[in-house]
C-alpha cells in the first residue's frame, strides 16, 4: 500500500528529529569529554565513559547523516560515513581498553593499540574527507558544515605530524564536532518547518553527485 503523503510527512520529521539531536548530542559529548580530559589532566573513569558515550554514537550518527542526504550525496556519501563510522567501531575500542584494565596513561592505552589505530585513524581521515567533499557538492546540509568537517580533519593531521600535544590535536575535535553539530541542527529545523514536502520517487543514488539536483533539507514550499 502507497505511504500517504501525511506519513511521509511524518516519518520525514521523525527521521530527523532523530538524527539531528544524535549528532548535536554526540559532538556535545566528544568535546565535553576533551574538556574534562584537559581539566583534569589526563584520563579519568567519568571522562572515558563520555568519551564512549560520543564515540560509540558516531557510526549510526555518520550513517543518520547520510540517509538525510542520500539522493543528492550518492557513493561518495556513502562511503565517507561508512569508513569514517567504522574508524570510530576501532576508536571506541581504546576507550573500553582502559576502562576495563584501570590503565590511565593515554600513551600507554595508544600503544597497546598500535598499528591498529594508525589504520583507523587513515580511516577516519579518508572517510572524513569524503564525507565532507559529499556535503559540500550535494548542498543539502549548509556547505560550511563539510568544510569545517574538512578543515578540522586536516588541522588535526597537522598537528600530530608536527608532534604537538594532544591538548593542541583538541583543535581539530572540536572544528569536526562544529561541523556534525552544524549539520544536527540544520536536520532539526528542517523537521520544524510547518511547509514540509518530502521528495518523492526511487531514490536512485548512482553518482557522487546523486542524480536529482542538489536541495536543502529544507525542502521548498509546494
Amino acid at each position: 500500500m502507497p505511504e500517504t503523503p501525511a506519513a511521509a510527512v511524518r516519518r520525514y520529521r521523525a527521521v530527523r528529529l532523530l538524527v539531528g539531536w544524535a549528532a548535536i548530542g554526540s559532538s556535545t559529548l566528544y568535546v565535553a569529554s576533551d574538556v574534562l580530559e584537559l581539566a583534569a589532566g589526563g584520563l579519568f573513569t567519568a571522562q572515558l565513559v563520555v568519551t564512549y558515550l560520543a564515540e560509540a554514537a558516531i557510526p549510526f550518527v555518520l550513517l543518520g547523516l547520510h540517509s538525510v542526504q542520500h539522493r543528492e550525496g550518492g557513493w561518495l556519501s556513502l562511503a565517507g560515513a561508512v569508513l569514517y563510522g567504522g574508524a570510530f567501531v576501532g576508536f571506541s575500542a581504546t576507550v573500553l581498553h582502559p576502562l576495563i584494565t584501570g590503565v590511565r596513561d593515554a600513551d600507554e592505552v595508544f600503544a597497546a593499540f598500535g598499528a591498529n589505530y594508525d589504520a583507523h585513524a587513515v580511516l577516519a581521515l579518508v572517510g572524513g574527507l569524503a564525507f565532507g567533499v559529499a556535503v559540500v557538492r550535494a548542498a543539502v546540509f549548509p556547505r560550511w558544515t563539510g568544510i569545517a568537517l574538512i578543515a578540522g580533519l586536516l588541522v588535526t593531521t597537522a598537528l600530530v605530524a608536527a608532534g604537538l600535544s594532544e591538548a593542541w590535536q583538541t583543535t581539530g575535535t572540536a572544528v569536526r564536532s562544529l561541523a556534525f553539530a552544524g549539520m544536527g541542527v540544520a536536520c532539526v529545523r528542517a523537521a520544524g518547518r510547518p511547509d514540509v514536502t518530502p521528495p518523492a520517487g526511487p531514490d536512485p543514488a548512482t553518482s557522487a553527485g546523486g542524480s536529482r539536483p542538489p536541495g536543502r533539507v529544507v525542502p521548498p514550499k509546494a
